[in-house]
């Protein structure tokens, strides 16, 4: 069932104005959400109402959350094809579903843009002006794509964007503390991760461990290694379960009684971590280059694995490609866009510069990518890739997000939060959304 615009927008924003993650946070634009204006007809250049005639120049308009807007590939792109790229840079993950959502509902949309993989994608699919690429791309590419991808980017069954610059997850640490407090074996499971951090409390002092401020990912890559959800694929709230209850209470001994993790100080625990404050760091590992950068030697950077529960089963972050309905034309010009982009070497060659995840089993074929793996911490980057996997896009991913990150807060500061009583608030919570949206 297609939902209206007028029907879902009001959930849709509700849910939709969460700040980004995964190295791509935008404190500002959660206040804008509800006054965010599509740009108009004239300066995107509709694609819903633009007919390009042979005599016109080919053009197509590309939203994008990367400040530069891939100005260099863009050219070689227009130089190759004769098509020419009007690219707009649409701020941050947050921003640009704001301006894609006020662009269905003014018919005013872009050929392609780039989309957080946890911004509305269901939302915008649903309004009927996201198309599944699985639709539109050659099967050859789609079957290039790394399986793992698939299982996030995909909803009611239908491939709906095309994976672009995407990262994992994974645990960073300090040699030099973890040799200083006595530490040989480096964690591969969280119960040992929460162990370890209270021995270097311990033996030295130091914080053991904390996470990113885009916290809520860790959450979820916990839940899925513990083989539990927080809504299942038929759209029901579970997140009241033992497994869930499990990794909540780890957190909450880890900052009222280890005393082993700072509490509520994620959004400095990269420079805490590189200033030897914290011993153990889980973020992203697109954050690789940037760490190395603000350790500057002071100590031994080393990545492991993110650590298991019951299995690895390991969500992915950023972004991805989104084709939106145009002519046939336009269509056309878009789907070659996003191929170009999606070539060998142009993945392989951003992974070596960005740290983003390769899409494809052909960039990782490449000699570039081969460079990219001497260096022994992105072997175990790459060591990591098998276990890609996550869950399909869901309409309540962002209420899941902003709900998630509150109770981390709640228990991060209070030894005695009734974790049972406020997962049991946000099923509640989150099934009420799910059920006002499939029009229950």
């Amino acid at each position: 069932m297609k939902h209206s615009f007028n029907r879902f927008s009001a959930l849709a924003l509700c849910a939709l104005s969460i700040l980004a993650g995964c190295s791509n946070v935008n404190a500002s634009s959660a206040a804008s959400s509800s006054a965010a204006a599509a740009p108009s007809a004239q300066s995107a250049q509709s694609s819903s109402n633009v007919s390009a005639s042979s005599e016109e120049q080919k053009e197509i308009v590309f939203w994008s959350t990367k400040e530069d807007v891939f100005a260099d590939q863009t050219a070689i792109f227009t130089e190759q094809t004769g098509i020419s790229v009007n690219a707009t840079y649409m701020g941050g993950y947050d921003d640009m579903v704001n301006k894609v959502m006020a662009g269905i509902a003014a018919n005013s949309l872009p050929d392609v843009a780039q989309l957080g993989q946890r911004h509305g994608v269901s939302q915008m699919y649903d309004s009927g002006k996201l198309l599944a690429v699985e639709d539109k791309l050659p099967q050859e590419l789609l079957d290039d794509i790394l399986p793992g991808f698939w299982k996030r980017f995909t909803y009611k069954g239908k491939k709906v964007i095309l994976p672009f610059q995407n990262s994992m997850p994974v645990l960073y640490y300090n040699a030099d503390l973890f040799e200083q407090a006595g530490v040989t074996e480096i964690p591969t499971t969280f119960d040992q991760v929460v162990s370890t951090a209270k021995t270097i409390v311990d033996a030295t002092g130091v914080y053991g461990f904390t996470t990113a401020e885009d916290s809520p990912w860790y959450i979820n890559a916990l839940v899925y290694n513990a083989g539990s959800d927080l809504v299942t694929d038929d759209n029901k709230a579970v997140a009241n379960n033992d497994a869930v209850r499990s990794i909540f209470a780890a957190y909450q001994q880890m900052a009222t009684v280890d005393m082993s993790m700072a509490p509520n100080q994620h959004a400095t625990a990269k420079e805490d971590f590189a200033n030897g404050r914290v011993a153990m760091l889980m973020t992203s590992c697109a954050s690789y280059a940037n760490l190395t950068e603000l350790v500057d030697g002071k100590f031994e950077l080393k990545v492991a694995q993110f650590p298991s529960i019951t299995t690895m089963d390991i969500p992915m972050g950023g972004n991805g490609l989104g084709l939106f309905a145009s002519t046939p034309e336009k269509e056309d010009w878009a789907v070659e866009f996003v191929e170009f982009m999606l070539e060998p070497e142009r993945v392989a060659q951003s992974t070596l510069n960005t740290g983003y995840i390769p899409v494809t089993n052909a960039a990782i074929a490449t000699d570039t990518y081969k460079t990219y793996l001497e260096d022994p911490n992105r072997q175990v980057i790459h060591d990591q890739l098998q276990y890609l996997g996550g869950r399909a896009v869901n309409p309540a991913d962002s209420l899941v997000w902003s709900e998630v990150l509150g109770l981390i807060d709640t228990v991060e500061a209070d030894p005695d939060a009734d974790i049972t009583a406020e997962l049991a608030k946000i099923d509640e919570k989150v099934q009420k959304y799910l059920d006002e949206y499939a029009g229950q």
